[in-house]
């Protein structure tokens, strides 16, 4: 076969065209540091590129944003239940002082304003944010688990239902009949009936909430079976509070008294034989006066709220509570989820308030029959009971009487402290029960955090692998490969310019 010199020239331009190319894509890996600049160099480190990267792109999320953040909402969390398990701790702390009725006189103004406070301070903390968040409302982030100002309130009001076991109904001693110096002159005049303090012990099941609408109509309750069935319909007397012996004294055709102002359903005997056999007690009222700080009913209970609207209208909204709970979860790893909230409702209690209002309470009476008892005494100073032998008698009378009313009410003042400290040793235990969740999901995250950076390392290692050239690698075969073309120009020039003269 002939070779001609046009087949020489062709062929040295190809060949040198080539060495230019693997200087350029060498060159340019040298420059990038990567081993390709266009998929069509090499599909398959494309290919195999784009799935690394998606994977680095996802555990740098999950890393650096997913679980940072769950770690912060965590944490935040945790410090908001320590300081409910902190003021229930103080609580218990007062229920053992009073326990032994240790506050002094002077101490108890002091104490009821402190136990008013604690109780502020942990419903308080349902109200706390993460990133503008509301921590503790369930999915609906965007609402604050108490009515944190007038406005939040303004134009509300409920409809609620409450299931409550039979086991949470109280025997409470009261006082009927407490001295009143207001009545002093009508009881000297004969004007008013006089009755000597007695102690009763009465049955009482508490409502969520107080200060509840007081018509007849706002409160309907249902005894129920375990399968929720309604077994009877109850229609209790209704009481407006004036004294204790007009609204703890059940008549024994009622049966049952309802207490708007202090959210109590107070029971006689045979109706409390009756009401305990049931599974459950359903209680259906009013509220539509809500006060700063109150929880929220939509949270913890199945009601109606109805919304007063600026055109006049209402709108009506009915909710329902999940019984399985509301998780907020984060993905933190490849299809691994992890709930990273904590409801209110489990350890943010109406019970909690109530009871630390019945403390209060108790502690307030004694203060009060203190003062009625100071009061009595002043009055023997005043002329026209000092000469008065009949003022002074009954007078007198009532100062022995408001006596044994202070040992009545002090009394129960202890009891009621001394049995609270297992009810808030049972707030802190559920409290507890609460933290050790968070804290072991905190742990279970740091956990995965740890494995998610290994894995971030190796798949960083794997891509690099892939997509990077070694320099020093890259750096000597374009040097070997420059070498190798300006070789060829030299000797294809010196080729290219003969010509058939030159061979003959």
């Amino acid at each position: 076969m002939r070779v001609t010199n046009q087949m020489v020239t062709s062929g040295s331009l190809r060949n040198m065209q080539k060495s230019m190319q693997r200087v350029d894509k060498l060159n340019n890996q040298v420059t990038t540091g990567k081993k390709i600049s266009a998929p069509s160099e090499d599909p398959v480190v494309a290919i195999r590129a784009l799935k690394l990267r998606t994977t680095v792109d996802q555990l740098d999320q999950y890393k650096n944003k997913n679980i940072q953040d769950a770690l912060s909402w965590l944490d935040t969390t945790q410090t908001s239940v320590q300081n409910v398990y902190d003021r229930l701790q103080d609580v218990y702390y007062y229920c053992e002082q009073g326990a032994q009725d240790t506050f002094q006189t002077k101490d108890r103004h002091t104490i009821v304003e402190e136990l008013q406070e604690l109780k502020d301070a942990i419903y308080r903390e349902g109200g706390m944010t993460y990133a503008g968040r509301y921590l503790f409302s369930g999915y609906k982030t965007e609402t604050n688990l108490i009515f944190q100002d007038a406005a939040s309130k303004e134009g509300l009001s409920y409809k609620i239902t409450e299931d409550i076991s039979p086991d949470k109904i109280e025997n409470k001693n009261v006082v009927l009949n407490e001295i009143d110096t207001s009545k002093v002159d009508g009881i000297i005049a004969g004007t008013d009936t006089y009755n000597s303090p007695v102690s009763e012990s009465v049955y009482k099941l508490r409502l969520s909430y107080n200060d509840l609408d007081k018509a007849q109509s706002d409160i309907n309750i249902e005894l129920k079976d375990a399968g929720g069935n309604v077994l009877s319909v109850l229609t209790p007397k209704v009481k407006q509070v004036a004294d204790s012996a007009t609204y703890y004294k059940v008549e024994a055709a009622d049966g049952i008294n309802y207490i708007p102002e202090t959210g109590e359903i107070i029971f006689d005997q045979t109706m409390y034989d009756t009401v305990k056999n049931a599974a459950s007690i359903s209680v259906t009222y009013n509220k539509s006066n809500f006060a700063v700080g109150d929880l929220r009913p939509e949270m913890y209970f199945n009601c109606v709220q109805t919304r007063d609207m600026p055109d006049g209208t209402q709108k009506i909204t009915d909710f329902t509570v999940d019984e399985a709970g509301q998780p907020i979860q984060y993905e933190v790893n490849f299809s691994q989820y992890i709930t990273v909230n904590a409801q209110g409702k489990d350890f943010i209690l109406h019970d909690m308030g109530n009871k630390i209002d019945d403390l209060a309470s108790s502690v307030q009476d004694v203060l009060d029959i203190e003062e009625t008892i100071s009061k009595l005494k002043g009055l023997l100073e005043l002329p026209q009971y000092k000469n008065d032998d009949a003022a002074t008698a009954q007078i007198n009378k009532m100062l022995t009487d408001a006596d044994v009313e202070l040992a009545m009410k002090r009394k129960n003042m202890q009891t009621l402290f001394g049995n609270n400290m297992t009810n808030f040793q049972n707030f802190m235990e559920q409290v507890s029960a609460v933290q050790a969740k968070v804290g072991t999901t905190y742990s279970k995250l740091e956990l995965i955090e740890t494995r998610v950076t290994e894995q971030l390392a190796n798949f960083k290692e794997l891509k690099s692998s892939n997509e990077d050239v070694e320099t020093e690698e890259a750096a000597i075969e374009m040097y070997q490969s420059e070498l190798v073309y300006e070789s060829a120009l030299a000797t294809t020039s010196s080729v290219i310019k003969k010509t058939l003269l030159d061979y003959i």
